[in-house]
């Protein structure tokens, strides 16, 4: 494919290129080669941190791409990747650079390295953000037992919106098992949240005017079985779920006050969902989560515009969960909003800046990669590209 691209570029290199002169014809100057990741980390193909393989392979690529642009001297920049510094990553930086060693590749094939160019600052602040992101998306952690963790430090910035309060909010719910053929799954995994066709009469099971008088009734959270993760475990639920993998359930709540700067909602769930605010679906989630917590989806304008003085109706849809090794069924559900006001939302941020600061937020501007593969940052590849540059000044000359 890269080699096929080449190609269709230099038939017609006015079409990128307005100002190339046909007359004077062009000449393929140079080929920089910036990859490796996925090598280094590879202890399948490259055992015990081995990476003679790469050399060698990297040697015939070098020679392949020369052959098939038809370029036997172009001059090559080998990108030797950079991550982690210049302390970290050693043996594979050398196999990187050693092709450059070879006696045919003398004078046109050169090793760069872009460990220097590694920005420390970046690589100190992104496990700061993953702490951040992790304290931002959790409404409220649990503790061992399964019970919320008042005790959490960032409890009780946000509070729950209108009464009763969440815990003593009664649910009406019903659960039941997927009948129509093509909603019944054939094979199992662990993302399997879907719709599925209802029983009659249930079509419109979120709307407020629903009647749920024949559902079951309880507390939240609503549970079964054995959600054992992250050192966590939630066996004693509430209200208990029944028999069904599916489970419908609504309650209401009177809002008198809707000064709040901002809105989320605070879920509790194994699988997937949706989520309706008085007969409108506010949010949907369709995959699955590990760790047992309460997590928070902060609400956009439009899905806040659905929340009203007075009564609300609430209602969730969700499904349990299975696990792999047993025939168990395990899962819980649980949802409230909540509010936080201007003031709180000022405290809050000042306080996370302990975690991650407004330097850090700055340091991580344009940093790209989450996982900070490839350095991460427009600064960095700036500077990379000008010592690629650099480099092959020389070998043209």
């Amino acid at each position: 494919m890269l080699v096929d691209h080449v190609k269709m570029v230099l038939e017609d290199p006015k079409r990128v290129c307005p100002e190339y002169d046909q007359s004077a014809g062009y000449e393929l100057a140079g080929f920089v080669w910036l990859q490796g990741f996925n090598d280094l980390v590879d202890g399948q193909t490259y055992p015990n941190r081995n990476y003679d393989e790469y050399s060698r392979l990297l040697s015939h690529f070098i020679r392949d791409v020369r052959k098939d642009l038809s370029a036997p001297k172009m001059p090559f920049v080998i990108g030797v990747l950079g991550v982690g510094g210049e302390k970290e990553n050693e043996s594979f930086r050398k196999a990187m650079a050693a092709p450059a060693q070879e006696p045919e590749f003398k004078g046109n094939v050169i090793a760069v390295e872009t460990a220097p160019f590694w920005d420390y600052e970046i690589a100190a602040a992104e496990p700061k953000r993953g702490q951040y992101d992790n304290i931002v998306s959790t409404a409220h952690a649990l503790k061992a037992d399964g019970n919320v963790n008042s005790e959490w430090k960032w409890e009780g910035y946000w509070k729950p919106i209108g009464k009763p309060r969440p815990e003593q909010r009664i649910w009406r719910f019903a659960t039941l098992d997927a009948t129509e053929e093509k909603d019944k799954l054939k094979t199992y995994d662990a993302r399997r949240f879907r719709d599925i066709v209802l029983p009659a009469g249930m079509e419109n099971w979120y709307q407020p005017g629903f009647d749920d008088r024949e559902w079951m009734q309880g507390t939240a959270p609503i549970g079964k079985g054995l959600w054992d993760h992250s050192g966590i475990k939630l066996s004693r639920y509430a209200s208990a779920w029944g028999e069904g993998e599916f489970l419908l359930m609504r309650t209401s709540f009177e809002v008198d006050d809707l000064s709040y700067d901002s809105y989320r909602i605070a879920v509790l769930a194994r699988q997937g969902f949706h989520v309706y605010l008085n007969g409108q679906k506010i949010h949907t989630y369709i995959w699955w989560q590990d760790k047992p917590q309460y997590r928070s989806i902060v609400l956009n304008e439009e899905q806040v515009a659905q929340l009203r003085k007075g009564r609300n109706v609430l209602a969730v849809y969700g499904n349990d969960q299975y696990d792999l090794n047993s025939t168990a069924r395990y899962g819980a559900i649980d949802v409230w909003i909540e509010g936080i006001t201007k003031l709180d939302r000022e405290r809050l941020d000042l306080d996370l800046e302990e975690v991650f600061s407004s330097k850090d937020t700055e340091v991580l501007k344009g940093a790209s990669n989450a996982g900070y593969h490839y350095f991460g940052s427009a600064k960095i590849f700036a500077q990379m590209g000008k010592a690629f540059a650099e480099a092959l000044v020389p070998l043209l000359k």
